[in-house]
């Protein structure tokens, strides 16, 4: 499974729980709305995610352990995963730079404070 794709749930899931919340997909969505932009695959992910048993107890590190371990939620994370490749493909861009003498080797954008 994706880790980023499981650390950010389980960081959510962790947030929801810890401020007395409960999971369900309308919350979700409003946390993952970048992510989760579909009511039902929303619904099914908070489904899965209510049959792990997740509590306000919990640490957000054994939380994504439980998800890790979820293999319902695995595939769920693949397919939408997927679906999001399609839809906004990612880009790699290859830099190749010879630098010489003192100064910047800056191969994209530099960020000056």
């Amino acid at each position: 499974m994706d880790f980023i794709t499981t650390g950010v749930i389980a960081s959510t899931v962790y947030d929801v729980l810890k401020h007395g919340l409960k999971l369900s997909a309308g919350v979700l969505k409003d946390r993952l709305g970048q992510w989760l932009k579909e009511d039902v695959i929303a619904e099914a992910v908070a489904s899965e995610l209510s049959k792990l048993d997740l509590h306000d107890g919990l640490s957000e590190k054994a939380i994504s352990q439980q998800i890790d371990q979820s293999q319902a939620i695995s595939t769920l994370i693949r397919d939408i995963n997927a679906r999001a490749a399609l839809i906004a493909p990612s880009t790699i861009t290859a830099v190749n730079q010879t630098h010489s003498g003192s100064g910047d080797n800056v191969g994209g954008n530099k960020i000056v404070s």
